[in-house]
């Protein structure tokens, strides 16, 4: 049997002492579950055009008969219900460009940024495909939910020519500050 060089069993010693160290260190490990997971409900509320509109085109495309490269930012209404009584409990702010030929391809990016109570001042990083239906990605969070991952399936509740409801379905994992602040200061 031939004897491993010097330099692997330094390497191997050195590798070895390190797991040790980060198993004895709980700011590298995780000894209860780290994230937490998030699972709300809330609606969009996307106004078109008239006094109160919360959202406004700002390129109007050259192509009169798809729309591409349109390109409309937003701040809609994040409710806690279905109404335009509803609670606000956040804002979607940002961009959704018209991407694609057909009536669906609304490429979307956006932050929901929260307000009130539970969430104050967090914010999801949200992309995707805003057609009738579908999924967006939250890529990002912040503060309270930071470091977000997840989806949100959406689906347009009741529309007009000028006002429409989506509904939200969250399903988030994110990461607490305490936790978080301990990753944040190795």
């Amino acid at each position: 049997m031939a004897i491993p060089p010097k330099n692997a069993l330094y390497s191997l010693l050195l590798v070895s002492s390190f797991i040790l160290g980060a198993m004895a260190d709980p700011a590298l490990s995780c000894p209860s579950r780290c994230e937490e997971e998030l699972q709300w409900t809330l609606y969009a509320r996307q106004i078109g055009g008239g006094a109160n509109a919360n959202q406004e085109e700002m390129v109007h495309s050259v192509h009169p008969t798809t729309g591409f490269g349109t390109i409309v930012v937003n701040n809609w209404d994040v409710l806690d219900a279905p109404l335009p009584t509803a609670t606000i409990v956040a804002r979607a702010r940002g961009t959704h460009t018209k991407a694609g030929p057909a009536a669906g391809d609304w490429f979307t990016s956006l932050s929901i940024v929260f307000e009130g109570a539970r969430f104050n001042g967090s914010t999801f990083q949200v992309m995707g495909i805003t057609n009738t239906d579908g999924q967006w990605a939250i890529v990002g969070g912040t503060k309270e939910l930071s470091r977000a991952d997840g989806t949100i399936k959406h689906t347009v509740l009741r529309a007009t020519a000028l006002e429409n409801y989506r509904q939200l379905d969250i399903r988030a994992f994110y990461t607490p500050p305490a936790v978080s602040w301990r990753y944040d200061k190795k």
